[in-house]
């Protein structure tokens, strides 16, 4: 793996906001890969699930997991005409710093900010803020991603807790060569820097990995931040490793 901009391999995500980036870096000789953004749209809701927005102050607790979970959450709000201060008396529960920013963005206080995204410290993270003993028969809303059913909830329905999980957004993924040339590229340790630009990345990297962990993904490949939002959201998903990336040294700083 070399430290030399012309003769390092760089990765990241083809957005527009990234094409100065991108431009940079290969004015400085490097060469640079570009993962496809994954496809994202809500999900219709069906006249329960709108019902269940409507009555809000039916559950005691809201759980965000990600970033796009809150767009389209606070959209489907929006959309079907409810007051955002209905969720003034429901306990907030965000995965990380960048799903909090995301909705103090929108004037909504997260009370549990765990330190990681990992289900297990999510879940001690709920005991320790609420009490276990006091988590039995409380209703929580978990809008997610339209896909199997999150871990978390099976925990907290173990200690009497009810979930109730809401789809409220789906990925579409195509499966196609540059794909899973650039997978490969990361897991044999090809691709010498990746670097995150937007929380939206880490979403993407789950769905084109699946099962797989972050950590596990990049064991080979040195990971940046392109600011303090992802610094924070790459350390959350336990990538300890991670540097800010300062564009006019091509580096960590």
């Amino acid at each position: 793996m070399s430290d030399a901009a012309n003769e390092k391999t760089y990765a990241l995500f083809a957005n527009p906001a990234n094409r100065r980036l991108v431009a940079e870096l290969e004015k400085a000789g490097a060469r640079v890969f570009q993962f496809p953004p994954i496809a994202v749209e809500k999900v219709a809701l069906d006249e329960k699930s709108v019902e269940n927005l409507r009555h809000l102050a039916d559950f005691d607790w809201l759980i965000f997991p990600d970033v796009l979970v809150v767009d389209y959450f606070l959209e489907a709000l929006e959309e079907n005409e409810i007051d955002l201060f209905e969720m003034d008396f429901l306990g907030v529960c965000a995965f990380g710093e960048a799903v909090s920013d995301r909705l103090r963005f929108a004037a909504v206080h997260a009370d549990i900010i765990p330190a990681s995204v990992e289900i297990d410290v999510v879940f001690a993270a709920v005991l320790e803020y609420i009490g276990e003993g006091k988590l039995k028969d409380l209703k929580f809303l978990f809008p997610k991603e339209d896909f199997n059913k999150n871990p978390l909830t099976k925990k907290i329905q173990a200690v009497g807790a009810k979930v109730l999980e809401l789809p409220i957004y789906k990925v579409k993924i195509e499966k196609n060569l540059e794909i899973t040339k650039l997978k490969t590229l990361l897991e044999v340790g090809a691709i010498d820097e990746f670097i995150f630009t937007a929380p939206d990345d880490f979403v993407a990297l789950k769905q084109y990995f699946e099962t797989e962990k972050l950590i596990d993904i990049f064991k080979e490949t040195k990971v940046s931040a392109a600011d303090a939002v992802n610094f924070q959201t790459a350390r959350e998903h336990k990538l300890e490793t991670v540097g800010l990336f300062h564009p006019g040294k091509l580096g960590r700083v």
